[in-house]
């Protein structure tokens, strides 16, 4: 049987194109990357040798190039030989690729170490413990509680939070790495949303939301850690939706709230949205790029009958949660833009690319609103199969503009009939488990199996496959569902405590 293509969500900017697999912490806790700090031993072979061992007489002039970290523009300008290149390293990234330990990165004193993303290859990176020690267009991207290694800026996050953004915005201070937000919830609430946040550059960690009046609180670094996820893939924000899952509805409480956070900000910012009763419609926000060939554009998007059979069955996955389809609104892109992106190459052009969505509106509910990239293919060397990414899971509500602003996601199916391995393949219906997918992620949904296989969602009522590496995943008990990391059309169940999820998230009016 042929394996089927992987369905992804942003999971950090690596040297190595996307690994397939889908969004964010792993769906549920992100597959950290992991630093090889130890030295490889060196035997001390004149000791070995005795007293009459005969000096080093090595002659051989000293490496040239650039070390491990540093600009360049061609792999000749680094002693490696590999300059990882823009756009997508700014400035260039001179790396060791496919190292073991730190002993196998160039150096000369600079604090670099190999890095084990658990996607793609190993390669060396500059570490660092804060942004300041990292180049322009860098950020220092934590992988521990003290240290973290020079990487791309995902993107400017808050370039759509204007002067008309319709929810207010609160900043506090934070002495001594840590911020403790304040926030009132009302009475009677089916759920909230609090969006901390910090400029772009700098790094927040969610510690708890804790209520103040009884003490009531939600533990984000262990019970609830996959209520992370936002910030461990992007670092400068944290999207966090009370009760994210059926099982923390009871905790709910109204009153006065404190939202703990670390950082390395001198402040953190924040915005509160209420929900009094559960939604169950969303708005769409259509990005059609490079989709002429097959007639679509944003002027004929409304009565194109592949697409609006695509969002029709779309519209069929999600009525088992309760939730249609409301306005639907499309959308094009500059041409230079256009030529750009319309094949995405990478995870940095889909942050470009949702850099160009705008707000709809400036009142609330148009800001409520989903931005949906359709492009004319994915094409991520090292990472075939790649149909669709997810930036966040959930991602920001009411934020435009930004490097995390929506999903994007394959068009070449639409329109199409084909075959997938021995079975038919309607191109339209597979788009729109495509769309389901990665709107669910950005919902709040992880998948219900991460493809290692190792770890699951927090979802008590999703089935779980330990052993996703088998040669047919249909066998996997939770083949079907809509999160199942892996694409196919028959994959469109939604459970009872996906539809909560989905429910729940502000997006969904």
């Amino acid at each position: 049987m042929r394996r089927p293509p992987f369905l992804v969500a942003f999971s950090g900017l690596l040297l190595a194109a996307l690994a397939p697999a889908c969004s964010g912490p792993t769906d549920q806790t992100p597959e950290e990357p992991i630093i090889v700090i130890e030295d490889d031993p060196v035997k001390d072979t004149d000791a070995d040798a005795g007293a009459d061992a005969t000096p080093d007489t090595d002659t051989t002039p000293p490496p040239s190039g650039e070390v491990d970290g540093e600009a360049c523009q061609s792999d000749r300008d680094c002693r490696s030989g590999f300059c990882a290149p823009e756009p997508d390293w700014p400035g260039g990234y001179c790396t060791t690729i496919d190292c073991n330990s730190r002993a196998d990165c160039q150096s000369d004193g600079q604090n670099n170490a190999c890095l084990l993303p658990g996607r793609g290859s190993n390669f060396c990176v500059r570490m660092c413990t804060s942004t300041s020690e990292c180049r322009e267009g860098y950020i220092c991207m934590g992988i521990s509680n003290s240290e973290g290694y020079c990487a791309p800026n995902p993107a400017p996050p808050f370039d759509g939070m204007g002067e008309d953004f319709p929810f207010e915005v609160t900043c506090t201070p934070a002495p001594e790495g840590r911020a403790d937000l304040r926030f009132n919830v009302s009475e009677g609430l089916h759920s909230f949303t609090v969006v901390p946040f910090v400029e772009s550059g700098y790094r927040l960690g969610p510690n708890s939301v804790t209520a103040n009046e009884d003490g009531t609180s939600f533990n984000l670094r262990q019970g609830n850690s996959f209520q992370a996820a936002g910030a461990q893939l992007f670092g400068f924000i944290n999207p966090t939706i009370i009760p994210a899952v059926p099982q923390d509805v009871s905790k709910v409480r109204s009153g006065e709230h404190t939202y703990r956070l670390a950082t390395n900000a001198g402040e953190i910012c924040h915005y509160v949205l209420e929900r009094p009763t559960r939604g169950n419609t969303i708005d769409l926000n259509i990005y059609l790029v490079g989709l002429g060939g097959k007639g679509l554009t944003a002027h004929n998007a409304h009565n194109h009958n592949d697409l609006q059979e695509v969002l029709g069955h779309v519209e069929d996955t999600y009525s088992q949660a309760g939730i249609t389809l409301g306005q639907v609104r499309y959308f094009a892109v500059d041409a230079e833009s256009e030529a750009a992106y319309q094949v995405v190459r990478s995870e940095t052009d889909v942050a470009r690319l949702a850099m160009l969505t705008e707000p709809p509106g400036t009142d609330a509910d148009s800001v409520l609103s989903a931005n949906l990239i359709l492009v004319k293919s994915f094409s991520f060397t090292g990472a075939e199969g790649v149909l669709g990414i997810s930036m966040g899971i959930p991602g920001a509500p009411a934020l435009h503009g930004s490097g995390i602003s929506g999903v994007a996601l394959t068009g070449a199916y639409i329109g199409t009939e084909s075959s997938w391995g021995s079975n038919p393949l309607d191109g339209n219906e597979f788009t729109a488990s495509i769309i389901a997918h990665e709107l669910g992620h950005f919902l709040g949904l992880f998948h219900t199996t991460e493809t290692t296989g190792s770890s699951f969602d927090p979802l008590a009522d999703t089935e779980r496959c330990t052993d996703l590496g088998s040669s047919n995943p249909t066998y996997c008990p939770d083949w079907g569902n809509m999160m199942f990391p892996l694409a196919d059309v028959r994959n469109t169940e939604i459970s009872a405590g996906q539809a909560h999820t989905m429910g729940v998230n502000p997006l969904i009016k």
